[in-house]
């Protein structure tokens, strides 16, 4: 006899996760009983939701294979790279290390020629990688409703395909990178600057993220100039396009409007580790929502050429002033390191517009392509709901379209609806309950990886804890000092990018993580404080380039303060306090 999902009991819903977890992905289930023997840890940087069934089996499966491939081709020392399963509806990363010294010193003699080969050579090295995968999405980009059944299962497999490349590309461009910024870390570390300041002298970089503000920010002042911005201003963001398509001075804006989508827009709107989300281009609002809140800082004298020039100023200052303190031959290789530091430092945001963010939203196009086919055919519902299928099932289905149509949509008929609306009750459900928690395994001792502390922002009493249910809720509290200076404002707790709306021009902005697609909101905002991450972060080097406090990995932050409190944010120093408490409605 078959159980069921879920039971009822005491008028709640219960959830039987394991099974899911076993439906979405029986292989790349996490057993506690059989994989306690590594450290595993619940990814709330990269995918703060629960999982889609085609996200655990498109992405997060490339996500693990990109991290074993990568190790093995730059020869990483000390892992093997980090594992990806599914536990409870949630992504968990499991870290296991390299034991064998000798295995170690030779993959650290191999590792260290690579580092040196891309301090020399980056522009080479990245542009090559990068340029692969531009390519990959080129094909992606070219998948449509016009394609034969057989033509959109060669599609969808070749999609498949390719971003399992571009995550292979993705991390063997992060480890070398991120090896060599911790070179330049420790050289500032050895001659008395710390990482908060040494950060200072890497702002300023010309990036996809900052290319798409400046953007943003032409959108916007051209709609001031153009005398459409009342319209922007009065309309809910729904109606707002149809509303300028009536007016003729609205012409040219549109037209730059759309070629902003079709250079910018391919980005997922929420978490970008999960195919389910909806892109820019196909849900525009968050993008009509920052141009609604630039409007009124434009006519207040915002420029953004004249910020960023101040930025790249202070950064050069920076680097000058600690040079001038540096012997000679110090500073022949602190030049060096500053160089090489620049570039990779610029990969940081790059990699995340073009793969992390860009190749999740073109593969998520590919699959709406084969949903509005399915749905078509009557096998599901709505085209979204092809989300609730793993890759292996829609694969299936295409193939069998491709041998008999008629046959394939009677057969697929029977086993899919069911199916669909049983993980997407689930999926839903899963979001709603506590029982994932943080950290699962041999948890050790004491975080040391640096991978785990810049990136993850990990610290010792989280994983602890076991739960960050489980972390103190403070009035006062410490995390990294993601970006330099000292704010004081009304706090915004933004949980999701359905809570974009609410936030207002300088507030601080209190969330779980930021992602590519928060970029827009930083240059409205006083200051940010996360409860995930570390310096090498998004929130972290976003807030850096514009000049405003950050302190992130708090791991306590949304669950100790409220909307409407008063907070100081000390990115010096990596503190927050909360100076008077919002009044209760």
């Amino acid at each position: 006899m078959f159980k069921k999902y879920f039971t009822k009991r005491r008028g709640i819903m219960n959830l039987n996760l394991n099974e899911y977890d076993r439906s979405v992905s029986s292989l790349r289930t996490l057993r506690p009983s059989a994989d306690e023997d590594i450290f595993w840890f619940r990814d709330d940087l990269h995918q703060p939701y629960p999982i889609s069934p085609l996200g655990m089996t498109t992405i997060q499966k490339h996500h693990a294979w990109g991290y074993h491939v990568a190790a093995e081709i730059t020869r990483l020392p000390g892992s093997k790279g980090g594992h990806v399963k599914i536990y409870k509806g949630r992504v968990y990363l499991g870290f296991e290390g390299l034991t064998d010294p000798e295995e170690i010193r030779r993959r650290a003699e191999e590792f260290k020629k690579l580092i040196e080969y891309c301090m020399a050579n980056w522009d080479e090295y990245y542009t090559r990688h990068i340029d692969e995968v531009k390519e990959g999405l080129s094909f992606m980009a070219s998948v449509n409703d016009g394609m034969s059944d057989s033509d959109l299962h060669s599609a969808i497999r070749r999609a498949e395909e390719i971003n399992m490349r571009n995550w292979e590309i993705h991390f063997t461009l992060m480890y070398p990178a991120d090896a060599i910024y911790f070179e330049f870390e420790n050289f500032c570390k050895q001659h008395g600057l710390e990482e908060k300041d040494a950060v200072v002298m890497l702002r300023g970089l010309d990036t996809m993220a900052t290319r798409t503000d400046y953007a943003l920010w032409e959108l916007s002042k051209m709609a001031v100039d153009s005398g459409l911005s009342e319209i922007i201003l009065k309309e809910d963001v729904k109606s707002i396009m149809e509303k300028l398509a009536e007016n003729p001075k609205a012409t040219e804006w549109l037209k730059l409007f759309s070629q902003f989508l079709d250079l910018y827009g391919h980005r997922i709107s929420a978490a970008h580790l999960d195919v389910i989300f909806p892109t820019w281009i196909e849900d525009p609002s968050p993008v009509l929502r920052t141009i609604q809140t630039y409007i009124p800082k434009i006519k207040e004298g915002w420029n953004f050429k004249t910020e960023r020039e101040k930025t790249i100023k202070e950064s050069i200052e920076a680097a000058d002033n600690f040079m001038a303190k540096l012997n000679n031959d110090d500073q022949q290789k602190f030049k060096r390191l500053l160089e090489a530091g620049r570039k990779v430092y610029h990969f940081q945001e790059d990699h995340g517009f073009y793969i992390d963010g860009g190749s999740t939203a073109y593969l998520h196009d590919v699959f709406m392509v084969a949903g509005r086919r399915l749905e078509k055919y009557g096998i599901i519902g709505k085209a979204d709901e092809v989300f609730f299928l793993t890759f292996s099932e829609i694969e299936e289905i295409f193939n069998r379209l491709g041998r008999n149509k008629v046959a394939a949509v009677y057969h697929y008929k029977r086993l899919v609806p069911s199916l669909v609306k049983e993980r997407k009750d689930t999926w839903e459900e899963v979001g709603k309950v506590k029982e994932a928690p943080l950290t699962i395994g041999n948890i050790p001792q004491k975080v040391e990886d640096p991978i785990m502390i810049k990136v993850f922002g990990m610290i010792d009493e989280v994983i602890k804890a076991g739960k960050v249910e489980e972390v103190r809720v403070m009035d006062s509290f410490t995390g990294y000092p993601g970006a330099p200076g000292v704010a004081e404002g009304v706090a915004r707790v933004i949980m999701s990018y359905e809570d974009f709306p609410n936030l207002q021009p300088g507030e601080i902005l209190v969330c779980p993580y930021t992602a590519t697609a928060w970029t827009p909101l930083f240059p409205k905002i006083k200051a940010v404080v996360t409860d995930t991450g570390g310096m090498l972060t998004h929130a972290a080097i976003t807030a850096r380039e514009y000049g405003i406090p950050a302190v992130v990995g708090t791991w306590r932050a949304t669950r100790s303060i409220s909307t409407g409190d008063i907070i100081r944010v000390n990115g010096d120093a990596g503190i927050v306090e909360i100076l008077k408490k919002a009044v209760k409605k």
